[in-house]
């Protein structure tokens, strides 16, 4: 079990029923898809998403393994909406996903956290780390 998070361009969803939306269409789509001709998972990410996920792979390179202790790689899965979606081990929960909110105020990117049914809007100036509680 993972703790999930998914991230979309602005202007993306505004709503947690939006978010939801894209994800049943996803999930009808039967997403990720596959380029066979370049090897790459679709729909590639456009330019905004493209530097969030950038910054996220700059502070969490990929290993020779292709497993980071929260995460498989590639980092995100793409999904519906341009956006892209993240699996993160409950152990690292506390610690990665304010991280990953934080870099993605500066990408003006929209995340949509499942287990709290909560769309967090870019907003630099909002306090991550209390937006996360360890489950116990």
């Amino acid at each position: 079990m993972s703790f999930d998070l998914y991230a979309f361009p602005a202007p993306g969803p505004a709503t947690v029923a939006e978010a939801l939306q894209l994800l049943e269409a996803d999930e009808a789509e039967g997403s990720p898809r596959f380029d066979s001709d370049t090897g790459e998972l679709l729909p590639r990410p456009g330019p905004q998403m493209a530097k969030f996920i950038e910054e996220l792979e700059r502070r969490w390179p990929a290993r020779d393994d292709d497993c980071d202790p929260w995460a498989c790689w590639p980092l995100g899965e793409p999904i519906v909406g341009g956006g892209t979606g993240f699996n993160i081990r409950w152990s690292y929960a506390a610690s990665v996903a304010p991280a990953i909110v934080e870099i993605a105020a500066r990408h003006n990117v929209i995340i949509y956290d499942p287990q709290a049914d909560q769309l967090i809007q870019p907003a630099p100036s909002q306090p991550a780390r209390r937006l996360f509680k360890r489950r116990g």
